[in-house]
Order: structure tokens, then sequence, then C-alpha cells
């Protein structure tokens, strides 16, 4: 019971010290640069005045509060007065307004976490770029170069197979410990499948393999390496440190349509085995890269989706924080992936724990800032990114260019007969409107008081219109006075022209055979007959008597109009809109027929349109390159001095590149990067690749080689691996082939007490550390089982995907739906949407880089296996697949299912647990009962012996 406690401890201490890794990084970019530009003014110990005596610029002061208690409250987190103050719940922080949605919610997520916190009273002070002592700097391991060492001699040297394993052997025999027994051939033929594959070993491997010798084992490792699946499993390695996803997250959850490319880049690279150095210069230079063919400089072009894949908070409408924003983002995933160093940390203050001055991250942000990430908008004040042309054959460019060309002729043909249909509609209206009845127009009534002419608002009768100039009120009038051609009742109409501004009371007198009547007119609204006229009413006229009318601004509130006046016989009404006698109704037809035949024109272009040019989520140069001035407190307004561009100082090396200044830099950094010299690349490289292998880092934090991190447990191990990796020209399978080629790697992951009280950690490596299937090994190791996986590359997951991950979105099960039977790294990863086995079973927050995934053991993750509607349904067919084999009796049949499920044969003692459970059925015939066979499987894929490498 001990060594089961024992075991769990140090699984918990595991996962906690991963915990507290994300937690400070997490710490360190989300939330001290808010307290720094939002709290300190009033809450720190330098400030002129403390506010409720409330520090926030110490973890200690933080969890002690002020006058009202404590700020945090780690029980109930949710709870925390912080957390109320910001969102105005109690009081109103901080008081100049309160803080974006986002940063409360990293808040609330950072309390969440348990409020992880770095700053102690022994925190070195914040310190400029010349108070840093960078030869001193430079005495930390990480920062010393990597060198070449003598193999280390040791006792047992039959036991080495090659130098890795002297390395290991004699820190091991320094303390007194031999190595483990070695893993059995199955167990290490099933590690080496799934860390090399991510899948299980074949039937076939098995049976060539299984009783062989070391020499088949090196014919089956080279297998391994050369296989597709090599670069499928590998690829998805360095997608979790790229926080590779097909969504943007954030604010505005846009769709990465071509994402995909960049996905596809990276597992050809590891099948191809490039060197790792181009590689990272393509990830951060590849579209200012010379190039041989198209087909290169498309790989370049699309590498540098690196710098896209970050979240961004694309509806910031302060395009200038924004832009910063993005920078910091790559900033931070530069530094964490090729060199495993927090600059972020560095945006508000020096960075407090490593060497990194805030000038050095503005001299990477000048590089950034000079690039090219953000282009146009999707909606107003929703950035959208950049997404250049890739390079097409000649022929499919000219097609193309013809085509485009075809198109805007006919776009520009639509648009002219759009606009003579509408000018002949307006024609043919007007000319109707204006032939009934009796038009006069101004320029034959009795105007009293001065008017003046105007042409300047459309439209209007004749050659103008007057306006009193809203002058002289109730001194100017205008009488329209006409003898109609019979008697009879006539609809009266005044025109003009109806605007803002104008009077909304003008008074029309009516003089008609029963009298005389005065209506008002609201000028400021347009005329509703064809824009041009207004009804007044209807009265009745007669020969003997003159129709008048008469227009005043007698008393008006604004601008009075007078145009026209218009007697309509009440007869015509009725076939008001029949009168054409100028022939345009027929113009009108002609136009729509031709306007019919060119819409049809461009429908059966773009129906025939060759394909277009595809499209990659890449970077570009900006137009403009310039260094980079200081944000002080990372304020974006609150400028400091401007400092050139260039790279971490503490890291540089003699005749580090130069930047010329009509460059972004980008080229200078990614070669800084790629360099043998540079103290941090290789070394990190090299680690990341042990940990996927070994279960650990030779330094455990692999994501952090800074002061905060861990310590290498084999430092000369480390720089022999970074020196060999370098000379054989940075090849990943040649590291690969390496490591697993030790004796170490070999090893049996089975306990020992006494080797175990010495090194509990297994730190010094006497045994292999146990491992657990990732989330799509789990997936594709049960599709391989059921014979449903499909190994064929796959290419567009979100094809036909609109603009917002919201629009895209089946029903409640998201993307489950969506998913295909191809390997899981060929389904979408949707920020905010993952499918259940990777909420669960710890897949990469793509948020994030992630050289180390979490590791949790929750009931959700058996209750998955156990309930879940795919592990079901699969169980079901592996059991109809196991049917179809020629086993004699329970026995075979249980091999045959161990080696489809697991990969190797049945242990003694599996083969005797399961005969005992499939004997307990009723039916007399257990070899074919298919029902008791399904729970076996179902069982077995449920147990730890499937989720663990042992």
């Amino acid at each position: 019971m001990r060594f089961f406690v024992s075991i769990l401890s140090l699984s918990l201490i595991c996962q906690l010290t991963l915990a507290d890794e994300k937690g400070i990084e997490f710490f360190e970019s989300k939330i001290r640069p808010v307290l720094v530009q939002h709290c300190y003014e009033c809450h720190a110990a330098d400030s002129k005045a403390i506010k409720g005596n409330l520090l926030l610029d110490s973890a200690v002061s933080l969890r002690q509060g002020g006058d009202t208690g404590p700020a945090i409250s780690p029980e109930h987190p949710e709870e925390s007065l912080l957390l109320e103050s910001l969102k105005y719940e109690s009081f109103e922080m901080p008081p100049a307004g309160k803080l974006p949605d986002a940063v409360i919610k990293d808040f609330e997520t950072w309390l969440k976490m348990g409020a992880p916190d770095p700053r102690t009273d022994s925190a070195p002070p914040s310190i400029g770029k010349q108070g840093i002592d960078f030869d001193a700097a430079r005495e930390f391991w990480a920062f010393q170069p990597p060198e070449s060492h003598v193999v280390p001699t040791v006792e047992a040297k039959g036991w080495t197979h090659n130098w890795i394993d002297h390395f290991i052997l004699s820190r091991l025999e320094e303390q007194g410990i031999s190595p483990i027994e070695d893993a059995n051939r199955a167990t290490l033929l099933r590690r080496l499948a799934f860390d090399l594959t991510g899948l299980p070993p074949t039937a076939g491997a098995l049976q060539t393999y299984l009783n062989d010798d070391q020499k088949s084992l090196d014919a089956y490792i080279d297998q391994l390496l050369s296989s597709q699946q090599f670069g499928e499993h590998w690829g998805r390695h360095w997608l979790d440190v790229a926080r590779y996803a097909d969504s943007n997250g954030g604010d505005f959850n846009a769709t990465f349509h071509n994402a995909w490319r960049y996905r596809n880049y990276i597992i050809d690279s590891y099948n191809q085995d490039r060197p790792f150095n181009e590689i990272i210069v393509e990830h951060i230079a590849g579209d200012l890269l010379p190039f041989e063919s198209e087909k290169q400089r498309e790989r370049q072009l699309v590498a540098t989706g690196f710098l896209m894949m970050g979240t961004k908070m694309l509806s910031e409408r302060d395009k200038e924080k924004l832009t910063m924003d993005v920078v910091d983002e790559q900033i931070s995933s530069i530094g964490s992936a090729f060199l495993a160093m927090t600059m972020g940390c560095a945006r508000c203050h020096d960075h407090k724990f490593d060497p990194i001055p805030t000038s050095d991250y503005y001299a990477m942000a000048g590089i950034l800032k000079s690039t090219h990430t953000l282009e146009g908008e999707f909606q107003q004040y929703v950035s959208r990114w950049v997404q250049p042309e890739l390079p097409i054959d000649p022929k499919h460019a000219e097609e193309l260019k013809t085509h485009n060309a075809a198109v805007r002729d006919l776009k520009a043909k639509l648009k002219l007969a759009q606009a003579e249909i509408k000018k002949l509609e307006e024609n043919s209206s007007r000319s109707s409107v204006l032939q009934q009845g009796i038009v006069i127009d101004n320029v034959d009534a009795v105007l009293v008081g001065e008017w003046k002419e105007s042409t300047h608002t459309k439209s209007y009768v004749g050659a103008g219109y007057v306006h009193d100039d809203k002058q002289d009120l109730g001194k100017k009038s205008v009488t329209f006075k006409t003898t109609l051609p019979k008697s009879g009742e006539y609809e009266v109409r005044v025109s003009y022209t109806g605007i803002a501004g104008r009077a909304t009371n003008v008074p029309v007198l009516i003089m008609h055979a029963n009298g005389e009547e005065i209506v008002k007119v609201n000028q400021a609204q347009s005329p509703p007959i064809q824009n041009l006229f207004k009804a007044l009413g209807i009265w009745h006229f007669n020969t003997e008597q003159p129709a008048l009318v008469k227009i005043s601004n007698e008393a008006t509130d604004g601008y009075v109009v007078v145009d026209a006046v218009q007697f309509v016989p009440k007869s015509e009404l009725e076939t008001e809109m029949q009168v054409d006698s100028s022939g345009n109704l027929t113009l009108v037809e002609n136009a729509k027929s031709e306007l019919k035949q060119l819409e049809n024109s461009l429908k059966e272009l773009e129906k025939n349109a060759p394909p277009p040019a595809p499209l990659a989520l890449a970077v570009q140069e900006a137009k403009e390159c310039t260094d980079c001035s200081i944000c002080i407190r990372g304020e974006h307004k609150n400028l400091g001095e401007t400092v050139p561009r260039g790279f971490l100082t503490v890291a540089s090396y003699e005749n580090s590149p130069s930047i010329e200044k009509s460059s972004s830099g980008r080229m200078e950094l990614a070669q800084w990067i790629a360099d043998s010299r540079n103290p941090l690349t290789a070394r990190v490289y090299v680690n990341r690749v042990w940990q996927h292998l070994l279960g650990e880092g030779i330094v455990r934090s692999v994501d952090n080689f800074g002061h905060l991190g861990q310590r290498p447990s084999h430092p000369e191990l480390l720089d022999q691996l970074a020196v060999e990796f370098i000379q054989n020209n940075w090849s990943t399978k040649w590291l690969v082939r390496e490591i697993v080629l030790s004796h170490t790697y070999q090893l049996s992951s089975q306990y020992d007490s006494d080797r175990w009280n010495i090194d509990p950690e297994n730190a010094l490596l006497w045994r292999a550390h146990r491992k657990r299937l990732s989330a799509e090994a789990i997936r594709d190791a049960i599709l391989s089982a059921s014979a449903e996986l499909e190994l064929s590359p796959g290419i567009e997951p979100m094809k036909g995907m609109g603009d917002l991950v919201t629009v895209n979105k089946v029903d409640d099960s998201g993307y489950e739906q969506k998913q295909s039977q191809k390997r899981t790294i060929y389904d979408p990863v949707v920020r905010n949407e993952l499918p259940s086995l990777m909420r669960v079973f710890d897949f990469a927050d793509p948020d994030f880089v992630s050289g180390r995934r979490a590791e949790t053991t929750v009931p959700a993750q058996a209750l998955w296996m156990l309930n879940g509607p795919f592990v079901k349904d699969k169980s079901a067919l592996i059991t109809k697949r196991l049917f179809e084999t020629e086993a004699q009796n329970l026995e075979e049949r249980v091999d045959d299912l161990y080696v489809l499920t697991l990969g190797r044969p049945a242990q003694a003692q599996e083969k005797s647990v399961a005969v005992e459970f499939l004997s307990l059925s009723d039916d007399t015939n257990a070899l074919n009962n298919v029902v008791v066979w399904t729970d076996l499987t179902h069982a077995i894929l449920a147990s730890s012996a499937f989720r663990m490498l042992d």
C-alpha cells in the first residue's frame, strides 16, 4: 500500500510542477502587466498614497489584503474581492474605467489556477539593460555554449549499447545503482511503435521481430522511421509547440481555412528529415528566403504560418494596441518554442528572474512589428489576418488573369446597365408624371420679394427652383395662376426638393370654385410622387374662374422652396402609371433584357472559372520597417526611448547577425536562433525529443530553461546530444534513432524498492518511465484495431466552413461529427470547440506553446472509455474482426485480441483472467459468444494497459 501511495505522491508532484510552470507563465504574461499598468499607481509600496492599505506588488501583500480583508480567496476564487472589484460588483477598480471582459476572464482563470505568483521579497529589483552584468549572467548553465564532453568510462562496459548509455550509467554507478532489467521484446516493440509512429505494432511486425535479435530490432526501427506515420506522430509533437489550431479563438473565433498547409508542411518536413535549423529559419523568415522552384517557395511561405497561429483579439478597435498584442504573442512563442525563454515577461518591465531587459524585448518587438500579420477587416473593427497567394504554374496563372479580366469587364458592363435602367425608369416615371394635367413652372409664376434661384438639390421641374434664403419671413410669396381647359375636379400638387433644413410648415393657399383653403407642407420630407410632387388634395375648378395657388414664407421654420404646381384631372389619376408617350418603357424593357444576358454571361463565366490561386496563412514583410520604442509599463501610448532591432543580449555570440535598416530583421533573427553558436536552440530541441522518448526531459521544464526552470539532470549528456545533433546536420531521425538504440531507452519500467529509495523520481533513469498514450494515439489505436483507420493524408478539415466557428457548429456535439476515419492529426483543432476525447485526455492547449502536455487522472477519463459511444461501437467492430481469425480455442483467440488491441500477445496472467471471464458465460460455446467477447474487448480498451506504455 505504501508503494502505491508513494507512486501517487510522485505523480502528483510532477503534475503540480508542470501546473506551477504554466501558472507562473500565465501570471507573467496575463496578470502582472495589468497590475503594473492599472493598479500599482495606488497599490504598490512606492505609491505616493496607498489606497485602502492594499498592496498588490507582492504575493504576500496580495493574499493579506487591505482594510476590507484578503484580496483573494483560495477556497472560493470566484468570490475573491479582487475579482468582484474588477467586475464592479463591490468596489469599482480600477476607478478610471472597467477593464475589458477578456482581461477579467484572465484574472478569473488565474484565481482558479490557485493564483500562482512568483513574486517574493527576495526577487531582484527591476533594472535597466545597463545595470545587468551580462558576463556574470552568462555563467548560468543555459547561456553557456554546449561543449563536447569526453564519454565517461563505466565499470559495466558490456551493458552499454552506445555513447548515451555511458553518460547514464556513469551517474548510476556514482550513486551505487544498477539499471533495472530490460523490457521484454513485446513491450519494447509496442513502445517503439507508439513512440515513433503513434500507432501499435502490426501483427506482421510482431511475427517478424518478436523473437529475433538486435539486428532485426535495428531494421524495425529503420522501418518505423521511414514510414509516413513517423512524420504524422512527430509532427503532432511540434504542432503542440507551434500552438496549431484551425481557428483563431479569442473574442472572434474565426476559421483558419488554410492552417492545414502548415500542418502538412510540418509532417512532410519530419518525414523528409529536413535539418531542424532550416525549419527554424523557414518558420521565422521563409518568405524572405531565395528559392530554386515554385514548390520550394510555397513551402517556405507556408512555414511562416508559425507566426500566425496564435490567438488574436481581432475585434480590438485600438489597432496599435492590437498590433503590439500580436507582436507580444509572437515574441513569447518564439522565446518559448526555440529558446525556452519566457520572453513575454519583459513587455512591461525587466524580467524579474532572467537577464532579459525590457530593451531586449522591444529590440525583438521592432522586428515583429516590421512584419505584416494583419490586413483588412472581416467587418467593422474586426481585423483580418494576411493570406498571401501561393505560387501557381504559368498556364494556371494566365488562365486566372484572363478570367479575372473578363469578370471585371462584365461587372463593369453590368454596373453601367443597372445605372442606365435606373435612369430610364426614373425618366419614364418622371415623364409620365409631368405629362399629366397642367404643369406650371416657377418661371411662369408671379414672385413677391427676393427669391434665390438654385439647382443645388435634385430633382426639380424645368431649369431649377427658387428658395427664400430663410429671410424676410411673411414678406415673400409665389403665385401660380392658370385657366383650366374644362370644369371639374382636379388634384393639386406642388413640387419642391425635400431635405433636412427645409421648412416643415409651408403655407399653400388654393383658390378653387367653392372658395379657398390653406394646406401646410412639410418640405423636410421628400415628395412621395416620383420624388417630385406632393398631392395637396382634390378640389372643384371651373373655366370661368382662374385656378390659383399661392406659396408664402409666412411664419415658416426653415428654408421655403418653390418649384412648380400641377393640376391633374381626377379621371387621369386611375391611369397615372400607364402614360408613356415618349416610349421610355420600351427602352427600359430592352435594357433589362440586355442586363439579363450580361448576368447569365457572368454566371456562366464564374461556373467555368479556373481554380483560384491557393492561399496561405503566412506573414509578409511590412512596407515600412522601423525600430520600436519601449512601451513604458507595456502601455503602447506611453512611449520611452527607441531601441534598435536586435536579439537577446545574454544569448548573443561573437559576430551575431546585424540588421539592415531597410529590412524587418526577421531573416537575421532566424539565422541568429538557428546558428550552432546559439547556446539555447539545439539544447532545447534535443531536450524535447528526449522527453518524448524517455518520458521526462533532461531538463524537465522543457519550455523554460531560465532561472525558474529546472536544472538538467545530466548536463554533460544534454551538451553532447546538442553537439552531436548539430554535427549530424540537425537530423531529427538521427537523434531519435540514436536515443532508442540506447540501452537506457530499452529498460523495463518495473519498480524496485531499493533503487526507488535512492532515486524516487527516477531522475538518473535506472528504469524506464511509464508513459501515457496521447488522446490522438488512443483514438488512432482503436481505429487501427477495428481496421477502419485510413492512412492516407488529410487535407482541408475546414473546407466549406464559414468565417466564424459559431456558424460552422453543426449541433451540440460540435466537431465530433466532422471527424473522419483518418489519423487524428488531420481532424480539425478548433479553439473552444475541442472534441470530448481531446478535452478529457489532456490535449495540448493551442493557445500556448506546449512542449509538454499536462497529465491528469480524473474520473471522466474512465467514464469516457467505459460509457462513450465511440469505444462501445469500436469494441463491437473489433470483436467482429476478431472472429475472422482462425483461433482454435479461447487462449488463441485471447492472444489474437491482445495483438489487435494492445499490439502484443497476452501475458500468462492476462490470458488466465480473460479465459476465466469468458467461461462465466452461460453459453456453452464461449469461443463464439459475440456479446461476452465484445465486453472483454471493451474492458481491455478501458484498461490502463491500453492507455499506458510500459
